[in-house]
């Protein structure tokens, strides 16, 4: 019976230290144990930047190319109204004879300081090369009084008796001529003909100048044709407009 008292004591005694002993065993190690560590979160996947947004631009309008055709059918420029070459000057005191044909132009001054008649032949006036002379002819035919001095235009076509008339294709022929102080001068133009048993026949014309310098005396004239005339100033009343 006594042996029942003691076990049953023992077993308390054991049973009341256990929990001690645990004590002391986890103090010795530390405390409590250290928990297994936790499993990191894996972090945030980046999120892809948006692209960028281009903003729509108008495509540039062709240019448009010129073609070879296009080309080969545009018009051809205007033609300028200023000559294209410079004229030939020639200059005498009493006679000029020379070749003029299209291009280049002329110009003639015929004369001495006290008075020059000058003759203008417009680049593109003739058609084709023509022999022209111009000159004094103080015995020349006259329709009245002249004012001032008589003169002779002569068209010829090289190796030809011919002496046609030509009429201007483009501008028309100027002529000046010293006037003195006379307000009321015309010029006054013998047409020669030769008829069918070669006699000469004249037929005369008086033209109205487009203008008279009072400065230089000098009236200014323009025809549209010239052959075989006598040509003077006079003061007739003028049968022909300035053209």
């Amino acid at each position: 019976m006594r042996v029942r008292p003691r076990f049953d004591k023992l077993l308390r005694l054991t049973t009341l230290g256990l929990p001690a002993l645990v004590a002391v065993v986890a103090a010795a190690c530390g405390g409590e144990p250290t928990p297994p560590p936790a499993t990191p979160e894996p972090p945030p996947a980046a999120k892809p930047a948006p692209a960028p947004t281009e903003t729509p631009t108008a495509a540039p309008e062709p240019t448009a190319q010129p073609t070879a055709s296009a080309s080969a059918e545009a018009p051809p420029p205007p033609k300028s109204s200023e000559e294209s070459r410079p004229p030939v000057l020639m200059s005498s005191e009493k006679e000029l004879q020379s070749i003029f044909t299209t291009s280049p132009g002329a110009k003639l001054e015929l004369g001495d300081d006290s008075g020059r008649a000058v003759f203008r032949i417009r680049e593109g006036s003739l058609g084709s090369p023509h022999i022209i002379t111009f000159k004094l002819d103080p015995k020349g035919k006259t329709t009245g009084v002249p004012i001032g001095k008589i003169y002779r235009l002569l068209v010829q076509i090289e190796n030809s008796a011919e002496t046609p008339t030509l009429e201007t294709l483009d501008k028309p022929f100027e002529f000046s001529f010293p006037a003195g102080n006379k307000k009321d001068a015309n010029l006054a133009i013998g047409e020669v003909k030769v008829d069918d048993k070669g006699r000469e026949k004249i037929t005369w014309t008086i033209y109205a100048p487009e203008k008279i310098d009072d400065a230089t005396g000098m009236a200014f004239f323009k025809i549209k044709s010239i052959g075989n005339f006598f040509m003077h100033v006079t003061a007739k009343p003028p049968t022909e407009a300035p053209k």
